[in-house]
């Protein structure tokens, strides 16, 4: 199919020759790695609140990406068409990349109220969908279907956002996080069992997002009850800020890959306490920490 031909990286990097390492550090700006990074600096020192209900945007995005790709099982291009030193997993369609800058910077770009964001969010949701098409490891039907799948995600949420929170509000939040607990308990299962993804050289596992959604839950729940911070007020002690970002962020990523050799990706249940101790960390560990010391 025209959407799905090798045509489009080949006439992209045609066009653009000297673009590789502008696009390999775009594409970056859509890894799982950057979103952690991202809400977790919100959490810490921008808007608690707000950044946990970003978390949870994120969370529907890339939980229902997953389960999009297994259940179209489409193949990526070949290996051969991707940029030396390039990582791919799962299938191909739609383009998580794709998909999730969609939801997460349109998120962002609706709730932050600035000409600057709208712009930021519309350039970063076209650039990291095109990167994913010129370093090859996606087609270009991919991130158009990535780019649809979220848009109408993006609307399907914000539509949402007040019932949600009407019917939420009846209810004590550690409920809400103990069913996140449960919901990441039981999408593991389910989906190991009913669609594990077996490509060969091209493996991966739910582990990682459950991991995430579990330790988030159980996170949330730990810091509501024996922390409760503020984030810091605005336009002042920005030093505070600044050390709880530097510091939280150094702790979260020595979890998620310090202990990648003794909790490894392959090893479905292993890769998930992995992440879900970095997601316990985040929430829970490192707030717990930087009260104590009055950051």
């Amino acid at each position: 199919m025209f959407l799905f031909d090798t045509f489009w990286t080949e006439a992209f990097r045609s066009l653009m020759p000297w673009a590789e390492l502008f696009f390999r550090v775009i594409t970056a700006l859509g890894s799982d790695y950057f979103y952690v990074a991202l809400i977790a600096t919100g959490f810490w020192a921008v808007d608690k609140r707000a950044s946990i209900l970003t978390a949870f945007v994120l969370i529907i995005s890339v939980v229902s990406n997953y389960w999009l790709k297994i259940t179209f099982k489409n193949p990526r291009p070949p290996s051969t068409n991707w940029l030396p030193g390039t990582d791919a997993s799962n299938y191909s369609l739609p383009s998580g990349h794709a998909q999730n800058s969609t939801t997460l910077w349109g998120w962002l770009g609706i709730k932050i109220k600035t000409w600057w964001m709208s712009v930021l969010s519309a350039v970063l949701i076209v650039l990291i969908g095109l990167s994913r098409i010129y370093i090859g490891v996606h087609w270009l039907g991919d991130v158009l279907l990535g780019w649809t799948v979220g848009l109408l995600l993006l609307i399907v949420l914000w539509r949402l956002e007040e019932p949600a929170r009407s019917i939420l509000s009846k209810y004590n939040p550690n409920m809400l996080y103990l069913g996140l607990v449960v919901f990441g308990l039981v999408a593991m299962i389910l989906t190991e069992l009913l669609s594990p993804v077996t490509i060969v050289g091209l493996e991966d596992n739910f582990g990682a997002n459950g991991g995430l959604i579990i330790g988030l839950g159980i996170g949330l729940a730990l810091e509501s009850r024996y922390v409760n911070f503020e984030t810091p007020p605005k336009y002042r002690e920005k030093w505070r800020a600044a050390l709880r970002v530097i510091i939280g962020l150094i702790l979260v990523f020595v979890i998620m890959f310090g202990l990648s050799p003794i909790l490894p990706t392959d090893v479905y249940w292993l890769r998930a306490t992995r992440y879900a101790l970095g997601a316990i960390v985040a929430a829970f560990v490192w707030p717990f920490l930087f009260k104590k010391l009055g950051l």
